[in-house]
């Protein structure tokens, strides 16, 4: 059964604004809920929010909400916006499974994908610790400062720089913590010496007060009054490196994050932007180093494709052999939009059994041989999305 992936900011809106009349069921506990005042939030990842009410005390917070419409399955995938907050929850993406009988809509029946390849990975973390910064590690740093810098600071932060680094190069007191903890560290404002420690963030407190006070000094004499420090992590969430984000103004001279930090618009999409900016960074090196790329088949029946053309689900006939091959492979494969073929890069997201001994993956797409090859995805995805559940 194909599935059909939303994630652009209105289209969810409209959608969750039509099923506050509905009753929808958590996925896993089975309770009842129904929605109330979505919002479009214009923070930096766009995200849809709703408040959710039920009628008996939460046994737990929802991951999923699901309901069944006439002719359509509809799952909304959430998430907490607030750790404090457990009836506000962000829509980040919302799955609509055509029933039986309207399956045959689905124009996506009709995609394929062509010369799926896979490769082995190397081991950053070895190449890294036992070579350091080599010129393609660090053409990809200058790159992948510059864009965070400009992002950043077009989304209402002021920031002075970025920088990217390596734990396998930690000289100091502070950065031999974060490595042990793998835990993210803000200073909010280092002349009144406020830190962050909620969300599992590090605390100061773990770290001698001479130690912390002189820290702090050094980042007065440098002109720098918030700084914040944010890990990622190599395949098998091996810790690799961090982001650190650094403003001439307390909470990077962000409004927002001032005056309310755990708000809508604070750390939470914050956090969750770096993640996924993490996550495409660290595939970036990776795919520079990967090798033995072997062709798994050469064509086979696209599944499902998410609405930004960044998420697509396959299904290899039986007797294909992809056993052994880790998550977060590298992948390639063709698609052909408007008749011409594209190559896209990824990575292997997910892996299992589907029906007759069939297995099921999903990619995560994040690069074309092309430079417009995304944006047309993303718009072939939605215009076939837009046909399917119209």
């Amino acid at each position: 059964m194909k599935k059909y992936r939303l994630t652009d900011q209105r289209t969810l809106l409209g959608i969750v604004s039509k099923l506050t009349t509905t009753v929808l069921q958590d996925r896993d506990t089975k309770q009842k809920f129904t929605l109330i005042n979505p919002v479009a939030v214009n923070d930096i990842l766009k995200s849809v929010h709703i408040t959710i009410e039920t009628t008996e005390p939460m046994v737990s917070k929802p991951k999923s909400l699901v309901c069944v419409l006439k002719e359509n399955r509809v799952e909304l995938r959430v998430k907490p916006v607030n750790p404090y907050q457990d009836d506000l929850l962000q829509v980040y993406e919302i799955l609509i499974e055509p029933l039986e009988r309207s399956a045959k809509r689905a124009a996506i029946e009709d995609i394929s994908a062509y010369d799926l390849k896979m490769a082995q990975t190397a081991d950053l973390g070895t190449v890294i610790s036992i070579y350091g910064k080599t010129s393609i590690i660090n053409q990809a740093l200058n790159q992948w400062q510059i864009h965070l810098e400009q992002v950043l600071t077009n989304f209402g932060y002021f920031i002075k720089k970025v920088q990217i680094g390596f734990y396998y190069a930690a000289d100091t007191q502070l950065m031999e913590a974060l490595a042990t903890s793998k835990a993210p560290y803000y200073v909010r404002d280092a002349n009144r010496r406020i830190f962050y420690t909620d969300r599992g963030f590090y605390s100061p407190k773990k770290l001698s007060e001479i130690y912390v006070r002189s820290y702090l000094d050094s980042l007065l004499l440098s002109n720098t009054k918030s700084t914040l420090i944010f890990p990622f992590f190599a395949n098998g969430k091996v810790l690799l490196g961090y982001f650190e984000i650094i403003s001439n103004l307390p909470d990077l001279g962000n409004p927002v994050l001032q005056s309310n930090i755990e708000g809508p618009e604070g750390i939470g999409p914050l956090l969750s932007f770096l993640d996924q900016k993490a996550e495409e960074f660290v595939f970036q090196l990776e795919f520079a180093y990967a090798k033995d790329w072997e062709t798994i088949i050469r064509t086979t029946p696209v599944r499902d494709i998410s609405q930004d053309g960044r998420g697509i689900g396959m299904t290899l006939p039986k007797g294909t052999n992809i056993d052994g091959r880790p998550i977060g492979s590298p992948v390639s494969f063709q698609l052909k939009i408007n008749s011409s073929p594209y190559t896209f890069f990824g990575s292997l997201r997910s892996l299992k059994k589907g029906d007759n001994d069939t297995t099921n993956i999903g990619l995560q797409i994040f690069q074309c041989d092309k430079p417009e090859g995304m944006s047309l995805l993303s718009t072939y995805a939605s215009n076939l999305i837009g046909e399917a559940v119209s």
